[in-house]
């Protein structure tokens, strides 16, 4: 997620320019063909082509409808991406708090000794830190597996290694984990049914995450804002050509760099998952839940909050 650009305005015009400048490249090459033959026309003995000012307005009014409803769309996907990892948030401390607080020698009335309870506490606690790591892996479709290895058992590791989602094989890991505590007498009847209904709760976020993920934007909308955007850009110089003259040059460069960008932020907002300085800081908002629950069963080893990253151009941006 972008937090802000660099404070230097030239760094912010460098950056803008470096990122766009192929369809920069392009709005200046027809811009120029669009006043060269239209200034020099009679020179070489044809006649200049030019269009009615008027088609090409409604066809950028037509671009305007589509980019407008593609950026809203896109910005709700984003948004509802945003929504779901901060539910993840909330529950990932509950569960915490649950598993740290509901376990107790109490209930089997000796059978159980504290140092298992720590135990199955800190079990519990470090296999959901690897839920989160792997639901990231799952989202970008990555094969990191340097965080689950450091929060599950050499064996789990090699158990979900040859399944396809990953996640959901832990969360169900969770439940067999919290039957068996019930089973022990470390957590009563209720306790175990409130703490059943925080891993339905990470099935279901988990699954509104995916389906953010799987469902691919209408094609239709994608392909035919292309189309219009690049006729719109194609005919817009020669409409402007025979009231600016020379002039039409940068102003057709102009509205055309603010159609490809409405177009631009619009492809890479829809897809938040993807790990890049634009979408959902899934990896940071991990980092927070884990340092939490680690302090939660007091570990010795807790990392440090992830800080925002200074890209190219003095972009700041949290993974």
């Amino acid at each position: 997620m972008i937090l802000k650009y660099s404070d230097n305005p030239f760094k912010q015009i460098l950056g803008i320019t470096f990122y766009n400048k192929k369809n920069i490249f392009l709005f200046t090459i027809i811009s120029i063909f669009a006043v060269f033959q239209y200034e020099f026309g009679e020179i070489f003995d044809f006649e200049p082509m030019t269009l009615p000012v008027v088609p090409v307005t409604i066809l950028g009014g037509a671009l305007a409808i589509f980019l407008g409803f593609r950026n809203n769309s896109a910005y709700d996907r984003w948004w509802e991406a945003r929504k779901v990892w901060g539910g993840i948030v909330n529950a990932s401390r509950t569960f915490g708090v649950m598993i740290c607080t509901f376990s107790s020698t109490h209930f089997s009335k000796g059978k159980v000794k504290d140092k298992e309870i720590l135990a199955w506490r800190k079990e519990l606690i470090t296999r959901h830190i690897g839920w989160l790591y792997a639901l990231i892996m799952h989202l970008r479709k990555q094969n990191n597996w340097d965080d689950l290895e450091k929060y599950l058992s050499k064996k789990e590791v090699e158990q979900i290694r040859k399944i396809h989602n990953k996640p959901t094989q832990l969360l169900h890991k969770q439940s067999e984990e919290l039957q068996n505590a019930f089973e022990k007498d470390m957590i009563e009847n209720f306790r175990h049914m409130e703490l059943a209904n925080v891993i339905k709760e990470f099935y279901s976020l988990q699954g509104m995450a995916e389906r953010i993920k799987g469902t691919i934007f209408p094609y239709y909308y994608n392909y035919f804002t292309s189309v219009f955007l690049w006729l719109f850009v194609t005919c817009l110089p020669f409409s402007l050509v025979t009231d600016m003259s020379w002039s039409a040059i940068p102003m057709s460069i102009a509205i055309s760099f603010v159609f490809t960008i409405l177009e631009k932020s619009g492809a890479v907002t829809e897809d938040p998952f993807e790990g890049r300085a634009a979408d959902t800081p899934i990896t940071t908002i991990t980092r927070n839940i884990e340092i939490d629950l680690l302090e939660m069963i007091k570990s010795d080893t807790i990392p440090a909050p992830i800080e925002p990253t200074i890209g190219r151009f003095g972009v700041k941006y949290l993974d």
